[in-house]
């Protein structure tokens, strides 16, 4: 298979995915990436790592894993639109690498820049047989809540290189890594009870036609 990956932000992936990814490119598959926004984001005290920074820290975690980045026009972080510019580049990047399994954000994510990637992607890739969406966050409320219907199990020690590929991020990690424990690490090992694993990353299925899934 050609996965392709598609992340609003640095680390997004990585979050939502990276394990499954990992195991498929470890089975041949490969594997190509896309970040549609900047690194750049002021909200209030806090302040992100320069995007030359994120884009280097990116770089070291997607070649941790062996995947292949490919650049794209980035929107600003927290403004990310409807484009349909940046629609018909992925496009292209599904034709030109001959693209037959995505993976992005859910659709009910609460995250503005998220939800627009997924957006984008659904309209990008009508034609991808194989389309999962992932969350990288755990923000949910009682109109949407993620109930993933397929799940990619993994042993603790498996679990640790997606840690050290948030460790990258080294600015992000500093910050957030109280909150992703809480938030995603913990739920997985929730998802890894149910599939008898130490961990799982889990997926909702919007459409899948490959049983190599």
């Amino acid at each position: 298979m050609n996965i392709l990956a598609i992340g609003a932000h640095w680390d997004d992936i990585e979050l939502g995915c990276s394990l499954t990814l990992n195991r498929f490119s470890g089975l041949g598959h490969k594997i190509y990436c896309v970040i549609l926004c900047s690194s750049d984001y002021i909200v209030g005290e806090y302040r992100s790592s320069p995007e030359s920074h994120a884009l280097e820290q990116g770089l070291k975690s997607f070649q941790l894993f062996g995947w292949q980045y490919l650049p794209t026009r980035k929107s600003e972080s927290g403004k990310l639109s409807y484009d349909k510019e940046i629609m018909q580049q992925l496009e292209g990047i599904a034709e030109k690498y001959d693209i037959n399994t995505i993976f992005c954000h859910w659709f009910g994510d609460v995250n503005t820049d998220h939800q627009v990637a997924w957006q984008i992607a659904r309209t990008a890739f009508r034609q991808i047989d194989n389309f999962l969406m992932y969350r990288s966050n755990a923000y949910t409320d009682h109109v949407a809540n993620f109930t993933p219907n397929y799940f990619q199990g993994f042993s603790a020690e498996e679990y640790d290189i997606k840690h050290k590929a948030l460790c990258n991020y080294s600015h992000e990690w500093n910050y957030r890594h109280n909150r992703w424990e809480r938030e995603i690490f913990e739920c997985e090992r929730l998802w890894g009870g149910l599939c008898k694993h130490d961990y799982a990353e889990g997926f909702m299925i919007a459409r899948l036609v490959n049983s190599c899934l």
